[in-house]
């Protein structure tokens, strides 16, 4: 070939590279803006967190996973009125269009047609005027409990999820992360209303300023200017009533499904996440882990308004009784009397009449944001990437939960999906991996045979399935009814609760950790199920066991880390449980000391390096500390300030944010999602 020529392709490839990588990396989300001007029923929808109704009809949706409040007028087109897409914190005194938000949750709109927006991860509450500026009312940034009977901008906020606006200027904030439940008056200045901001459950009956609260989530006032609560952590709702007092009005307290037809405060909730009020005081419950809208009449009495339990989408199923929601988020309702609902999971927003029942798309068409196969996998989206693993070859294998699939990273940086449609579901047994509809596909595990381990949740229980070397997808564990049943038979036949993750010994034993039934399940070679260490085991059930990570080490110890009682457990081969790691103390130190003496805040992850040290993930504390073979504990990565920061420089250097599982390749390198 020519010379000249030679030189002129290879200019070509050079320009077009450059602009290629510049248009693929240059912005932080590549979807920015997507789908305003569209009607929203024909946009894709990722995580939404917060719904509100102004008096005009428009719809405010907090379009979380885009760093963007969207808006949906009455004409059904969708456009976005704050946050330009990036994550951070910035704008104020500028057109909210152009400001940064971080993770927006709850809304509210007031009767000036203000809205306002917690901020959840700037740990602030802003407001979009109706001339589209935007300012902060709440908060320093400082995730922390401070500032009561002074200015509410001076105030510290952790994690505002909720709001409410009443008819005289107040703002009501639901104030996660402190436990409580703060007031903003129109002078600006904040106290808190509800919770002393341990997170526990008690007060009822008594002031609200007395009681217990665990992670409160959405909150509605009434036209009666009761408060009513969704005290997530509790599975209960509690109601403040406009003289300060409070009591449970729905929930008994077990993360369950029961009680329909019966007193709501007998009945079983499930994870609620958001309340809502109609015009005739029926009560509505965005019964979140049970997929279902509850509704307690006036009388108290409970009933599912929306919702079968089941999680598969059925399209809208005529009324609103037989429509399958999938992790029903947060609600609101119109003048016209609809409830809006936000299908989490379906990645839409729901409209159902209260009065006929009738089940619309409000926005959302269903599809989640998917691209990247067969390109870089920098260039690839991702949606709460969970369990990961590392074949024999190099190659990262990892689970897309939210798009559900499993995918591939090979050596070369190529991404590809390996199982899953992307359909949520569970069909495809027996066929190949990669036509298999995965629900919420989790932790996962590999063997050395190359056979692939994945738990997901089916219905309120949870399963194991397994993909063979040869791409064959079959069901390997799990009856799919919640409980803990099966011990000595087919592992297929066994119940489980709620399943955190997975583990794989040298000899092909598969290790599961079941939290809500705090054990530890093993399932040998031949498929059969038994408790490991089950009565050493119950001689510290008297502490407050999660086992929510799991590693065995070469010799056959498995180790369990206890976010209950932050500690890290050993059971030796002759099931000797003994503490490994953590004072029990739910804080950070001890480094560069002994393990069994530092405070290691809440466990989670866990994975083995060739070497022998063992790695921990601490999600809340968004560090990774590895605890070498003599028992001394040390950072490895994240500074403990959550953010993305670092690649390139120092991994203790750099910003991580909740940092969940983790995997090793032969050579000693570490990956983690």
């Amino acid at each position: 070939m020519d010379a000249k020529i030679i030189f002129q392709y290879f200019l070509f490839a050079l320009i077009f590279g450059c602009v290629f990588s510049a248009s693929l990396f240059a912005q932080p989300y590549p979807y920015k803006g997507i789908g305003d001007g569209k009607l929203a029923t024909d946009v894709i929808l990722t995580l939404v967190d917060g719904i509100a109704v102004d008096r005009e009809g428009n719809i405010y949706i907090s379009h979380r996973s885009m760093n963007r409040i969207r808006k949906i007028g009455k004409d059904g087109i969708i456009t976005t009125v704050a946050g330009n897409g990036e994550a951070g914190y910035s704008g104020d005194g500028g057109p909210a269009i152009s400001a940064t938000l971080n993770f927006p949750a709850g809304l509210c709109v007031d009767n000036d047609g203000n809205l306002f927006v917690a901020d959840r991860n700037n740990h602030r509450v802003r407001r979009v005027d109706r001339e589209g500026v935007i300012t902060t009312v709440a908060g320093t940034g400082a995730p922390d409990f401070g500032g009561d009977a002074g200015p509410a901008v001076s105030a510290q906020l952790n994690f505002p999820s909720g709001l409410s606006c009443d008819g005289e200027g107040g703002l009501f904030i639901s104030d996660r992360s402190n436990n409580r439940i703060r007031k903003v008056g129109p002078d600006g200045i904040i106290f808190t209303y509800a919770g002393v901001g341990v997170p526990d459950f008690g007060g009822d009956f008594g002031p609200a300023i007395d009681a217990f609260l665990n992670y409160p989530f959405g909150i509605e006032l009434d036209r009666r200017g009761n408060l009513f609560i969704a005290d997530r952590g509790n599975n209960r709702i509690r109601k403040v009533s406009a003289d300060g007092v409070i009591r449970t009005v729905a929930g008994d307290g077990s993360h369950f499904f029961s009680g329909d037809y019966g007193p709501a405060e007998r009945a079983s909730l499930a994870f609620p996440t958001d309340v809502a009020v109609d015009s005739e005081g029926n009560l509505y419950i965005a019964d979140r882990n049970n997929n279902r809208i509850r509704k307690v009449d006036p009388m108290g009495i409970i009933t599912t308004f929306m919702g079968t339990g089941q999680r598969d989408y059925n399209g809208d199923n005529e009324i609103a009784p037989e429509t399958n929601l999938s992790l029903p988020f947060a609600m609101a309702i119109d003048d016209s009397q609809n409830l809006l609902v936000v299908d989490r999971s379906h990645f839409m927003v729901r409209k159902a009449s209260l009065k006929t029942q009738a089940v619309a798309a409000a926005a959302g068409n269903g599809k989640s944001l998917f691209r990247g196969d067969g390109g870089p996998g920098r260039g690839a989206n991702l949606d709460l990437p969970s369990g990961i693993a590392v074949d024999g070859k190099g190659n990262v294998i990892f689970s897309d939960k939210m798009n559900s699939r499993l995918r591939k990273i090979d050596t070369n940086g190529v991404i590809s999906t390996i199982a899953g449609t992307g359909r949520e579901g569970y069909k495809g047994n027996g066929g190949q991996a990669i036509d298999a509809a995965l629900f919420l596909p989790d932790m996962i595990t590999m063997d050395k045979a190359g056979n692939i381990y994945l738990i997901s949740p089916q219905g309120r229980s949870w399963i194991v399935r397994k993909i063979s070397a040869d791409g064959i997808i079959t069901l390997f564990a799990g009856n799919a009814v919640q409980g803990y049943s099966g011990n000595g038979g087919p592992a297929r036949e066994a119940s489980f609760h709620t399943l955190k993750d997975v583990a794989v010994d040298a000899q092909g034993n598969v290790y599961l950790a079941d939290y809500i039934n705090q054990n530890i399940r093993k399932i040998d070679t031949d498929g059969t199920i038994s408790t490991v260490a089950e009565e050493n085991w119950k001689l510290i059930a008297d502490e407050e066991i999660h086992p929510s990570g799991i590693a065995v080490d070469a010799e056959g110890n498995i180790f369990v880390s206890d976010s209950g009682s932050s500690k890290i457990r050993k059971i030796d081969t002759q099931g000797k449980v003994t503490v490994y790691a953590g004072n029990g103390q739910f804080k950070d130190s001890g480094d560069g000391g002994p393990a069994i003496a530092a405070g290691i805040r809440s466990p989670g992850g866990l994975a083995f390096s060739p070497d022998g040290d063992l790695y921990v993930a601490e999600e809340t504390s968004h560090r990774i500390r590895k605890i070498n073979k003599d028992g001394t504990i040390s950072l490895v990565a994240g500074t403990g300030i959550p953010g993305f920061s670092g690649d390139g420089g120092p991994a203790t250097q750099a910003q991580l944010k909740s940092p969940y599982r983790m995997a090793f390749d032969a050579k000693g390198n570490l990956y983690f999602t």
